[in-house]
């Protein structure tokens, strides 16, 4: 009887680490094709079997992010806010899951610091060191580079006399185009990373150097469905640079 009570429990503790890590690999899997939705669903059983598993928390809370970014008003709000609850809850659980770090910043970026109303000096702060943990472990970690090129085309048009008292005085444009570059050149096929380094650079009022990675992108062929939308913005930017006949 004795043998069999411990046989039943340990086959149920392999079918707990089968479902997580059956999760985990089908989640990882849709991510990887852009089916966040169906990766959350997937994230979530995993967690529902273990809720404080920090490997679960922190792919729940990216799965979230990546939804929130095709949203807008309180429904991308919401998502992101949650996003960054469960990724917290990994990093407390583990501090040094690499992955947490990085879709925190990315997920406390997008809901408080990348946009032109950002007020909170304190998030700025949190989302460069949680990058900075990343490419300490990293330092070709493309979205990390490109994130901290986010982080510094965000807080660096801010004064110096505001940001220097609230230790942010290193962001800068120019350390932007740096960042966004780097992360290009690692991953030369991501069109994310190719437009906002163009985008950058038309705001600094460069157009010869905007216009070819504009057309590069429009350029490009086998897109992944969910680019499509940036190759529409790519030729949208180049129009306001160039004559409609230019626009190849």
């Amino acid at each position: 009887m004795r043998i069999r009570f411990v046989l039943i429990g340990f086959l149920s503790i392999c079918a707990v680490l089968f479902a997580k890590v059956g999760g985990f690999r089908m989640g990882d899997h849709l991510m990887q094709r852009g089916d966040y939705a169906e990766a959350l669903t997937e994230y979530q059983k995993a967690l529902d079997n273990d809720p404080e598993n920090p490997e679960a928390l922190w792919r729940v809370g990216s799965a979230l992010t990546q939804m929130a970014l095709g949203e807008t008003g309180e429904t991308r709000h919401d998502h992101l806010e949650t996003a960054t609850n469960y990724i917290n809850r990994a990093i407390v659980g583990d501090p040094n899951i690499t992955e947490a770090h990085l879709e925190y910043a990315r997920a406390l970026g997008y809901l408080a610091l990348f946009r032109p109303d950002w007020d909170d000096s304190r998030i700025a702060r949190r989302v460069r060191e949680e990058l900075i943990i990343v490419l300490d472990e990293d330092e070709a970690n493309p979205e990390a580079n490109f994130l901290l090129g986010m982080w510094h085309r965000w807080v660096g048009p801010v004064p110096l006399l505001k940001r220097k008292p609230n230790e942010l005085g290193a962001a800068s444009i120019d350390s932007s185009l740096y960042y966004f570059r780097k992360a290009a050149k690692i991953d030369d096929e991501n069109v994310l990373y190719k437009l906002e380094l163009a985008k950058t650079y038309t705001y600094l009022d460069a157009k010869d150097k905007a216009r070819p990675i504009l057309q590069e992108i429009i350029r490009m062929k086998d897109v992944r469905p969910k680019d499509a939308e940036m190759v529409e913005q790519a030729k949208r930017e180049l129009e306001k640079l160039n004559p409609p006949e230019e626009i190849k």
